[in-house]
């Protein structure tokens, strides 16, 4: 629709280098923090989160190897580690001893989640790097679903959007001056209520840090062949009164963020985010005589908060029901805009950590922009409403 300009090419390059850090981290588990290699190393661990409670460790040492000298002290001895009795395993000259391993603690307000139902092949989670649900919450303590580490969230989104306050003036008249100030539900008959999708995926590539990524086409026609006002400039081009005129609007919109989780407790999450939007935007206006045709792209920058909070858990399933409000303003190439939305969340668990939710509620969409010859105003909002999976 819009050749894209040397600036977007630069800005999805940075995006680019963004996905590749991201993917080279993606793979990085964190530093080892045991207190050393060997038995003797993390028994002597001044770690105080090492406790003889936690999960245990074997060594196996050929039977061979052990003296039975009388005057020779066993290699166990020498290490200090607290070891338990030996007990053959496998091969008859083998011995097998257990050891304590370091206990990982969760961040400050997760409990600690236990082991995923059977068949997910989790394991001893990493609670570091805890699941999106956790299975450890007694179903009557309120918990909020959220999305885990190394976990994806995918959701489709409609919106019942309704066109108010909506102007536009581009290009002078013949004399040098603005153009008409035109209403694009008024005077140039497109639809005032309109459903508009969206479509949205997020990477969560560490506990705290996500990237996201929205999809939004609008799409506005005359649903009618209207009757012009007492003629109106537009494009530096005269539409003569009573010629029945036709127009379409089109905006695609585009948007990446990063996601930074700074408050995170059993019962609700905050998080900020900054990004780039970019715009491909086409308003055409025609009659019998002539056609005229404002496409551009731009690019703005945004930045935002969220926050989510559960209300109440629904019965002995797991679902819960939450509360999701988040806001952001952006600007850039003279424009400024703020959009927000406001839902309610009914989510519903499934194994291996994934939960899947439907969510209702309102939200609206402001973005204006003020020149002599280039003027743009457009305000929508209503009803909207989505469905989405974590996994």
């Amino acid at each position: 629709m819009v050749i894209i300009k040397p600036l977007k090419a630069l800005v999805c390059l940075a995006i680019l280098s963004t996905l590749i850090f991201g993917a080279a981290v993606w793979a990085y588990n964190g530093a080892d923090i045991s207190g050393g290699t060997g038995l003797q190393g993390e028994a002597l661990s001044a770690d105080p989160r090492v406790r003889s409670g936690s999960p245990q460790r074997s060594l196996a040492i050929p039977q061979s190897s052990r003296s039975n000298s009388p005057h020779r002290k066993s290699s166990s001895s020498r290490s200090h580690a607290v070891v338990s009795d030996p007990v053959r395993v496998g091969n008859p000259g083998t011995l097998q001893y257990s050891y304590p391993g370091p206990q990982v603690y969760p961040p400050q307000g997760y409990p600690a989640p236990l082991a995923g139902p059977a068949g997910c092949g989790q394991g001893p989670q990493n609670l570091l790097c805890s699941s999106g649900w956790n299975f450890s919450v007694p179903w009557y303590v309120p918990y909020l679903p959220r999305i885990g580490c190394k976990q994806f969230q995918i959701s489709a989104k409609l919106w019942y959007a309704t066109l108010n306050h909506s102007t536009i003036v581009w290009g002078p008249n013949f004399f040098g001056g603005p153009g008409t100030e035109l209403d694009l539900q008024t005077d140039l008959g497109l639809s005032k209520h309109q459903y508009i999708a969206e479509y949205e995926a997020r990477c969560q590539f560490r506990q705290n840090w996500g990237l996201r990524f929205n999809f939004m086409p609008l799409a506005f026609k005359d649903n009618f062949t209207p009757t012009t006002p007492p003629g109106f400039f537009f494009g530096n081009a005269f539409y003569p009164a009573f010629v029945p005129i036709v127009s379409r609007w089109h905006r695609n919109i585009y948007r990446w963020d990063l996601v930074y989780d700074w408050y995170q407790a059993k019962h609700a999450v905050s998080s900020i985010f900054a990004g780039y939007s970019l715009y491909d935007d086409k308003l055409e206006v025609s009659d019998v005589l002539q056609s005229r045709s404002r496409s551009r792209g731009f690019g703005l920058a945004y930045a935002g908060g969220s926050i989510d909070r559960v209300i109440r858990n629904l019965g002995c399933g797991g679902a819960a029901a939450s509360v999701h409000c988040k806001a952001s303003a952006q600007f850039l190439e003279g424009f400024f805009g703020w959009d927000g939305v406001a839902t309610g969340r009914i989510s519903v668990p499934m194994d291996c950590g994934r939960f899947g939710y439907i969510e209702a509620g309102w939200r609206w969409m402001v973005l204006e922009r003020y020149y002599p010859t280039d003027a743009d105003k457009t305000s929508l909002d209503g009803l909207t409403g989505s469905i989405g999976f974590v996994f």
